[in-house]
């Protein structure tokens, strides 16, 4: 009994014109910097970009790592260990679920 879906108004049409026009701004917020690491290899370009910002942070967990490299969790947590084993990160509480790290100089 509900028929087809109804027509938009011109309001409504007006309305999602303009929801429309503002998404190229928000794409813009999306991560700072994008790694090359589709192909599954993080390369010593793309560490090196990763250093120089964690060693910044206050503290670093895979989610702040992926959100600010647009990584998935999994291979942050893969750049997490492989930071801690070289001795650049120094864990500070790690479970199974967040690993929390903290850069080796503040330690």
């Amino acid at each position: 009994m509900g028929g087809g879906k109804k027509k938009p108004t011109v309001s409504q049409l007006e309305k999602r014109m303009k929801k429309e026009e503002k998404k190229p701004e928000e794409e813009k917020k999306k991560p700072q910097m994008k790694l090359q690491a589709s192909t599954g290899d993080l390369t010593e370009v793309s560490l090196e970009a990763v250093i120089k910002e964690v060693v910044k942070m206050k503290y670093v967990t895979p989610y702040t790592l992926s959100s600010r490299f647009g990584l998935k969790i999994s291979r942050a947590k893969r750049v997490l260990r492989e930071l801690a084993s070289r001795g650049i990160l120094a864990p500070y509480d790690v479970n199974h679920r967040v690993p929390i790290y903290v850069p080796a100089s503040r330690k």
